[in-house]
């Protein structure tokens, strides 16, 4: 009984290998594979990297939010207060001819032309708000497009908004390329690649003209209420400038969506911080104290601006982009960082003098 108890409790014996003798975090340890090391020989190469992935992350992240509704009592309350002022005004004219003829009809003449002034101003906010909100039908129809098999009906969808294009050699070169045995795809292809790059080549130089102005206006400026002056005033005319390049025209209302758009599909929060930590390190070899700061804010600013005017041409464009001629900020950011660089040397080199001529006095 008992040998019985004894072979149930021994255990079969184990042979070990060399590997199985190695521990567990060791052996994990050499699964893993050594990565090599990495150096940078140049700090432009970390910037470059950082600022082109930084902003377009920061959008994509963003959801464009659906607009509110007036609510019923807002609605009531603007017709009331419409009513009234109805009201008030007739009671005043009849007020006027009980007193005088002449009296009312000065005050008819009047009220006529400021109705008038009023009404037609009113009808061209209409029409402009109209334009603008028709940017997105056309994107969707274009893609729609550019799937069809069919013909006929992209040549009424480009015909209207080449017109109101200038005359130019991609809008001839277009006109001498389709004809009609282009399906709808081929066409809103070619319409894209000859007569819109034409128009985003020049929207672009317009962007980027406007960020580097405003990343020189940042870098001089000394005070915070100027920037945000400066950063109001350019990127207003900038808007606009893009805006007509794609045949847009806005007014009040109009421009007020479109910069709600742009604001929407844009966040600047927290990227301050980050592009100026980039620039002071950029320049720390040559700038230090308060001039790297205005630089890196001026490269922020630049930036800023020119992410503003690319979201602005995404909003404008007829076609909208695709992920190959999407305007990165990897093509305007290179070209801010020479042009502060250029003016940092400008004004080293101005110091430098000034200094030479106190130890010469």
């Amino acid at each position: 009984m008992n040998q019985a108890n004894n072979a149930s409790g021994l255990k079969k014996s184990q042979v070990f290998n060399d590997t199985d003798l190695i521990d567990e975090p060791q052996a994990n340890q050499s699964a893993e594979t050594i990565k090599p090391t990495q150096s940078f020989s140049e700090v432009e190469f970390v910037c470059e990297q950082t600022l082109a992935e930084l902003p377009e992350s920061i959008s994509d992240s963003i959801a464009p939010s659906k607009p509110k509704r007036w609510s019923k009592l807002a609605v009531l309350s603007l017709i009331s207060v419409g009513l009234l002022a109805v009201v008030q005004t007739a009671l005043g004219l009849m007020e006027s001819f009980n007193q005088s003829p002449w009296l009312f009809g000065f005050y008819a003449t009047v009220l006529g032309i400021v109705s008038l002034w009023a009404g037609v101003g009113v009808i061209k906010e209409w029409r402009k708000l109209a334009n603008l909100k028709k940017v997105a039908d056309h994107q969707a129809r274009a893609e729609r497009l550019s799937q069809s098999m069919q013909m006929g009906e992209a040549n009424k969808f480009i015909s209207p908004i080449l017109a109101k294009y200038p005359n130019s050699e991609a809008k001839q070169q277009y006109i001498q390329a389709s004809n009609k045995e282009h399906n709808d795809a081929e066409m809103v292809m070619l319409f894209d690649k000859i007569v819109l790059s034409e128009r985003d080549l020049l929207a672009k130089k317009r962007v980027n003209r406007f960020a580097a102005e405003s990343a020189l206006l940042l870098a001089a400026s000394p005070l915070a209420a100027l920037d945000m002056a400066i950063i109001l005033w350019r990127n207003q005319k900038m808007i606009n400038e893009v805006a007509a390049i794609y045949g847009i025209e806005l007014g009040y209302w109009s421009r007020i969506k479109l910069i709600r758009s742009i604001i929407v599909n844009v966040i600047y929060a927290g990227s301050t911080e980050v592009i100026t930590d980039l620039g002071t390190q950029l320049l720390s070899v040559e700038m230090t104290g308060k001039l790297s700061t205005r630089i890196a804010q001026g490269l922020g600013g630049g930036l800023l601006t020119a992410r503003l005017g690319y979201q602005a041409m995404n909003l404008c464009r007829p076609i909208a982009f695709t992920s190959n001629n999407k305007p990165k900020l990897t093509q305007v950011h290179q070209h801010l960082l020479g042009e502060l660089t250029q003016f940092t040397s400008s004004i080293m080199a101005s110091k430098k003098v000034k200094s030479e001529d106190k130890v010469k006095r």
